[in-house]
């Protein structure tokens, strides 16, 4: 597995590649980690539920000397590792490390497939909201996608996790590309239903009583964040002890705040930070409603199917793959358009919907019948031994 982001990072890509590679690890195969070293009291190498992690140092200083610095710590990495173990098979998440693989002849001899998480290059663009053409961050998106498009040249097949990752590959990299459409998933034995959600309200030290409403993601523009709390003044003309609990953390934080503060509605807004590991079910069991404002680039959305898991329904904007979630459940809860109007329009329609107890349970029932590692990981197995076996 060839990443730039892992362990014990807990974003969207780190979380895939861990819950496969342990579940690899259980199967009997040896699943090795590249990634870098991003905080400099992590160790070079550890192993953890068998999960051999390897990591090579990177010199985080301007841009450039970073890149660079990944690419070259990565292929040096690779040469080393290569020399000791016979690897049959290179999977790549993240396009940095992976790049400095593939920069080394021997990359040449295992199969190799690619994930695609989405156009990291677009990425780049909406999230520092540059417009103008001949903004100096255009130049860096520009080598982002070629970058990205190189390693995806140069695999065999490429995992993608929603219909609309698909087609967003096709349009931006050719259809002369192979996928194979394998989605993300819950850990069902960790993401579980409650029988009390006062009990867990009380734990976390939320109301017991009234809605609560919870959204857990990174504080950044696309994710949508200060329409919902735009829509909460009208939400509470209706339902006047709604919590909104905003789980995460990132540059807007400050801002949001003071936006909660400017609407009134600060004492009803609820910003916990980063939510540790252990506590996520709980505030999944504890929530009435999930809501994912999004506004671009939604690629799969790992939070969607842990809040079902838990028997939480998800109201969420129609963009990316948010769509092709809810609406095989329910599509009263899909959101229109990522405005105020439109997520407090959806919440109100399907707040008392979302909590009756058959509806929960049946969130849970479609989670495990779409969206289980062990599903994933069969089909994964799958995608492997076709490109190995591959003349």
């Amino acid at each position: 597995m060839v990443t730039n982001l892992f362990f014990p990072l807990k974003g969207g890509s780190e979380h895939v590649v861990y819950e496969i590679s342990r579940r690899l690890v259980k199967r009997g195969y040896e699943v090795h980690i590249l990634t870098e070293k991003t905080k400099s009291h992590w160790p070079l190498y550890e192993c953890i539920e068998g999960i051999h992690i390897h990591r090579c140092p990177v010199h985080f200083a301007i841009s450039p000397i970073r890149f660079v610095s990944g690419v070259l710590n990565a292929a040096k990495l690779f040469r080393t590792l290569n020399e000791s173990h016979s690897f049959e098979l290179l999977h790549f998440h993240l396009t940095l490390s992976s790049v400095g693989v593939l920069l080394c002849q021997s990359s040449r001899h295992p199969a190799r497939i690619s994930s695609f998480y989405g156009p990291w290059h677009q990425e780049e663009l909406v999230e520092k909201k540059i417009l103008r053409r001949l903004h100096p961050g255009r130049i860096k998106a520009f080598l982002f996608h070629r970058l990205q498009r190189f390693v995806l040249n140069h695999s065999e097949k490429i995992i993608v996790l929603s219909r609309f990752s698909q087609l967003s590959l096709s349009k931006l990299f050719g259809t002369s590309l192979t996928s194979e459409l394998i989605p993300g998933a819950a850990d069902l034995a960790r993401f579980l239903p409650t029988g009390d959600r006062r009990q867990v309200r009380a734990r976390l030290g939320l109301p017991v009583a009234g809605k609560v409403l919870l959204t857990i993601r990174r504080l950044v523009p696309r994710m949508g964040i200060d329409a919902l709390i735009a829509a909460m003044p009208r939400i509470l003309k209706v339902h006047a002890g709604t919590i909104l609990v905003v789980g995460g953390t990132g540059a807007l934080r400050e801002t949001l705040e003071k936006q909660a503060i400017d609407l009134g509605v600060s004492s009803q807004v609820l910003f916990t930070g980063y939510i540790p590991d252990e506590e996520l079910p709980l505030y999944y069991q504890a929530a009435d409603l999930f809501v994912l404002p999004t506004r671009a680039l939604e690629g799969f959305g790992l939070c969607t199917v842990e809040s079902l898991a838990c028997g939480t329904p998800v109201a969420g904007t129609a963009v990316g793959a948010t769509a092709e979630i809810i609406t095989d459940l329910d599509d009263r809860f899909l959101i229109p358009e990522s405005t105020s109007e439109s997520i407090a329009n959806t919440v109100l329609t399907c707040i008392d919907t979302a909590c009756e107890e058959a509806f929960r349970g049946r969130c849970r029932r479609y989670a495990e019948e779409h969206y289980d590692w062990d599903r994933v990981v069969d089909s994964l197995e799958q995608v492997y031994r076709s490109v190995c076996d591959a003349p």
